[in-house]
């Protein structure tokens, strides 16, 4: 099946991602750095995240991340900076990475020509009260679906790429390693002959093979130039039937 035209479908996607980059991008006009007051959030659990963002110089932020536990004390805190040189369009904002009432601190660095840029997630430990790098890459999209931590981001001209980590597995932080994630989804004209536009892979290296879409909410992750697309089926080797889970 030839494969769809991509660059309509690629030019809305990237307008639809440019409000929340604008969001973080800092103030330039006077350097690279702009002062930013404290604003905090409560989460679920009641503790209190805090985020400010200071100019030691017109070229280095420092963003300065508080937590304060559910009963008021002052559990956790941390300086991060970034060179303005380094990434003049960065910045720090607050966000619910999982809709979940949790909120999370996501820094932004650099970014490449199209619309992939660096990026790190620091997020609240529950149990242990603290806060913990959850996430460092390199991303146009990140996101949580179905229990699954999903980098998105374009690979070339007509593809896209996700990398899965599952949230509930037993990973060392922060995630975000390209030979740690548990699958890899390919979308685009990066097939073989055959005709599929679609496919999970999961292993490492070279030792990646096909499997079957953990989930149906997953599976959607096809649709990112539309809802026709061909889906290969998982290799016949042992193990690569990913038992779907039910919505």
């Amino acid at each position: 099946m030839p494969m769809r035209p991509c660059a309509p479908l690629l030019l809305l996607l990237l307008l639809a991602l440019a409000p929340a980059r604008a969001e973080v991008e800092a103030d330039v006009e006077n350097g690279y750095c702009s002062p930013h007051p404290a604003e905090q959030v409560r989460n679920r659990d009641g503790s209190v995240l805090a985020l400010a963002t200071e100019c030691p110089s017109p070229d280095l932020r420092r963003h300065v991340i508080a937590l304060d536990c559910a009963d008021g004390r002052r559990c956790d805190r941390m300086e991060l900076e970034q060179p303005g040189e380094y990434a003049p369009t960065g910045g720090a904002r607050i966000i619910d990475l999982g809709d979940d009432g949790m909120h999370e601190i996501e820094i932004v660095g650099p970014c490449g020509a199209g619309p992939n840029c660096e990026g790190g997630i620091y997020a609240v430990d529950q149990d242990a009260g603290k806060l913990v790098h959850l996430f460092s890459g390199g991303y146009a999209e990140l996101f949580v679906r179905d229990g699954w931590l999903v980098e998105s981001g374009r690979a070339s001209c007509c593809a896209w790429e996700y990398h899965l980590w599952d949230l509930g597995g037993n990973h060392a932080l922060p995630l975000g390693e390209y030979d740690t994630m548990d699958f890899m989804v390919k979308v685009g004209s990066i097939m073989d002959d055959a005709g599929f536009d679609c496919v999970f892979l999961r292993g490492s290296g070279d030792n990646r093979q096909a499997v079957a879409p953990p989930s149906p909410g997953l599976e959607s992750l096809c649709e990112v130039y539309g809802e026709d697309y061909r889906l290969r089926p998982p290799d016949p080797t042992p193990g690569a039937q990913v038992r779907r889970q039910e919505q």
